[in-house]
């Protein structure tokens, strides 16, 4: 135990992860969830309210529009979090005493990251409906403040949850952990390709014809990518999973993300010496990519430099082409940005590679000069032996 590295895993390894866990989830909360604001009244009334909410601590007004627009567009790549819209009318409906009907749209899809909204919104309309200019009316005809409360109602806000009303777990959590479980076989595998060629000694060979050595992990990709379409059919089918997007769709990112994947897995086992190091490193990317990409907790939770690194995994991308296709029904259209992310990943990791080919490559030829020039001194000693006898 004292002559191995025991005593030193067993002490650092829990206080790095205290360190990093403390840190990751110091907010404790969401305090800042981003909204869009759709006001179609325009009025000195509707941007007072929409002052009034943006100055909650746990809300942030990140856009406001004023002419009608689909409310699903708005929440598609997952910039806002929810969508007030305040209808026509809203100020004039205030001071003459009638209703004003204000939707509230929330983004369902992560439940766990609308909670702080959904009840600091409501406390702002009580606000509202308990300061409305006809409370003074209803005061001056002698009301008492419980028959006031129980009267008037100026704001109704209609709440709608959109995506994943019934909060099922399946759609966010379940489908995130076999992702992630499934995402570390075909890292087990091509973390090794080139391990296992250089154990094996046809490294050299596969060298001569790097895009073949590239093309590699190819199989791996196509499996992993037939596996998970079974896998959304089997939780569509038998565990009522909500999968609403295109099918033919849908295939174009699944099999960016797992191309992404198995080029990343060879980029990190690249340098191993053996197979059994290199599958080891599986770890390295298994636990950002079930820690960081939005699985367990809402990215927004994060401190600011943690949501940074989290665009650096791609599981992190995967999840919302997921929950805007498969659980909005988004059109491919809308995500041009996350399948451009995938495209250059795939340009990073691919120069990174060649790279790697290059310096092996080098190290090859220095190699075969050196163990050339060592056989060509004896014969030259030899020869001037042989001269001067």
């Amino acid at each position: 135990m004292l002559s191995g590295k025991f005593v030193r895993k067993a002490i650092l390894t829990p206080l790095i992860l205290s360190v990093f866990f403390g840190y990751v989830f110091s907010n404790n909360q969401i305090v800042k969830t981003p909204i869009a604001i759709i006001d179609e009244d325009n009025s000195l009334y509707s941007q007072q309210l929409i002052n009034r909410v943006n100055a909650s601590q746990y809300i942030d007004v990140k856009t406001i529009l004023h002419q009608d627009v689909d409310p699903e567009v708005l929440l598609s790549n997952e910039k806002y979090i929810a969508v007030l819209y305040l209808p026509h009318g809203l100020e004039q409906n205030r001071y003459q005493g009638k209703q004003s009907n204000i939707g509230f749209l929330v983004d369902y899809s992560v439940p766990s990251a609308t909670g702080n909204l959904r009840s600091a919104m409501t406390e702002i309309i009580s606000i509202e409906n308990s300061t409305a200019p006809t409370v003074g009316k209803l005061k001056a005809l002698g009301l008492a403040d419980d028959q006031i409360s129980a009267t008037i109602s100026n704001l109704a806000l209609q709440q709608r949850l959109l995506f994943n009303p019934t909060n099922d777990n399946l759609n966010f959590i379940g489908i995130g952990y076999i992702t992630i479980i499934s995402l570390g076989i075909i890292y087990g595998q091509t973390l090794t390709i080139v391990p296992r060629l250089r154990v094996e000694g046809r490294l050299a060979d596969e060298l001569k014809q790097p895009i073949g050595l590239l093309l590699r992990v190819v199989p791996y990709t196509i499996v992993y990518m037939i596996a998970m379409i079974f896998t959304l059919a089997a939780l569509k089918q038998i565990g009522g999973m909500r999968f609403v997007a295109s099918p033919l769709e849908y295939i174009v990112p699944l099999g960016l993300f797992c191309l992404v994947s198995a080029w990343l897995g060879m980029l990190i086992g690249w340098t191993a010496k053996h197979p059994l190091s290199a599958a080891g490193r599986a770890q390295i990317l298994i636990s950002p990519a079930f820690l960081l990409s939005g699985v367990l907790s809402p990215i927004i939770l994060f401190p600011q430099p943690i949501q940074i690194m989290s665009n650096l995994i791609p599981a992190t991308w995967y999840f919302k082409i997921f929950r805007g296709m498969g659980l909005r029904g988004g059109n491919m259209m809308y995500y041009w940005e996350e399948l451009g992310v995938f495209l250059l990943m795939l340009a990073v990791i691919f120069v990174f590679l060649i790279l790697l080919i290059t310096r092996e490559l080098k190290k090859r030829n220095q190699t075969k000069t050196e163990e050339t020039s060592e056989e060509r001194e004896p014969s030259e000693n030899l020869s001037m032996r042989e001269q001067v006898t």
